[in-house]
């Protein structure tokens, strides 16, 4: 009878076991009404007008059934196209739900039981768990808090063992804001050349970088380069839910493809039709337009946690964050937790990694005068807790 009963309850498969809700997550179900969100990593600029108008003619006017599985032809052809160095074809270009559905596509493709993969510390914490859910190990290569987060690569190289089979590059980076650079790149390729490792290219925020030009693809120096990327971030099409998946490698594409064909059938076929207006001269005024308002958010929002918090924030080279420094402020989650409390979203560092402890990432998808309410917020969060402070140290004198 207890046999039976035993085998009734419900038990994580394997894979599943040590997968959790991000912190991020967590921080965000538990915030007060009317909270300032500057744990947002969701962009605040409406989609395009007339990407929403191509949807909404499209759903009127046309039939809109399933796709190929890997999308509509000439939607792959615009994807194919902006990587010209790969002069890739159809079947090496898989549309997804977006790029998360691409990146734990590409993780299962790849990652057998047991295999390592290098992720950097800090970075997006659904890398860490898709590995896990491959059953792979995910092993961590540091960014130094020291260095503002850049790219180590004697740090990169000592983390590779014969068990390495992918290492993933986020640039620009979820938390930092950090781009890795044409040096960078090129030292990783160097590093990974006849090891057969799989280097998988996180590029969703390529469009939103404050550089001279664009961030170098990982692609370019390294052919075992697996390319996640979509629209979400650049034309604010995060709930429009296009992503993909591309590469040289086929093998590994078609592989992705067999696992999106299974889980999802198809990407929204109107989404697709109106993501084909994303290569557009309209779409790219939008995504420069885009630049031009984060970056000077950007500015604004540093030089504001400077001047009436006295903290440092990390100067953003792309995305849409910067990595606030409350290390002399104590553990950085109890400082989120105080911020919470008087309804500030914030995100503290260690739930990107434990070499982003000490710092909070704080997203500037705000307008300047929630930017500003917001940091008052902060303000008076801080001076509460320094006056109780100093009453407990005046009550024990």
């Amino acid at each position: 009878m207890n046999a039976a009963k035993e085998k009734t309850e419900y038990q994580k498969p394997k894979r599943l076991q040590g997968v959790q809700p991000t912190l991020i997550r967590r921080i965000f179900e538990r915030a007060l009404p009317d909270s300032i969100n500057f744990g947002l990593g969701e962009p605040d600029l409406p989609t395009p007008q007339f990407i929403r108008a191509e949807a909404a003619r499209v759903t009127l006017e046309e039939q809109n059934g399933y796709t190929n599985h890997a999308g509509l032809p000439a939607l792959r052809e615009k994807i194919a196209a902006s990587y010209p160095h790969l002069d890739l074809q159809l079947n090496q270009v898989c549309v997804t739900v977006g790029s998360q559905e691409a990146m734990t596509a590409a993780f299962l493709a790849i990652v057998d039981e047991g295999d390592e993969v290098l992720i950097p510390n800090p970075s997006f914490p659904a890398y860490e768990n898709c590995v896990k859910i491959s059953e792979g190990v995910p092993v961590f290569y540091r960014l130094p808090a020291d260095k503002d987060f850049g790219f180590d690569i004697e740090e990169f190289k000592s983390k590779i063992t014969s068990k390495t089979k992918a290492a993933v590059v986020i640039s620009p980076s979820n938390p930092t804001g950090k781009i890795f650079t044409q040096s960078d790149l090129e030292q990783i390729a160097d590093a990974l050349k006849d090891t057969g490792i799989y280097l998988i290219s996180d590029e969703i925020y390529s469009d939103l970088y404050f550089t001279d030009e664009k961030p170098h693809s990982a692609s370019e120096f390294y052919d075992k380069t697996i390319i996640v990327s979509g629209l979400s971030k650049s034309l604010s099409m995060t709930g429009w839910r296009v992503g993909w998946l591309a590469s040289s490698q086929t093998d590994v594409v078609k592989a992705a493809l067999t696992l999106h064909g299974f889980l999802a059938v198809c990407t929204s076929t109107i989404s697709q039709k109106a993501a084909l207006l994303g290569w557009t001269q309209e779409a790219e005024k939008a995504k420069a337009e885009a630049r031009k308002i984060y970056k000077r958010r950007g500015e604004f929002l540093i030089n504001l946690l400077q001047d009436e918090l006295g903290l440092r924030g990390t100067s953003p080279e792309g995305a849409f964050y910067t990595m606030l420094d409350v290390r002399e402020l104590g553990d950085d989650l109890e400082v989120a937790e105080m911020l919470l409390q008087n309804r500030v979203i914030t995100v503290p560092g260690i739930a990107f990694g434990d070499e982003a402890k000490g710092f909070l990432r704080i997203s500037f998808c705000n307008d300047e005068e929630k930017i500003r309410e917001g940091v008052k917020r902060m303000k008076e969060t801080l001076n509460s807790q320094q006056l109780s402070v100093n009453k407990l140290v005046t009550d024990n004198c």
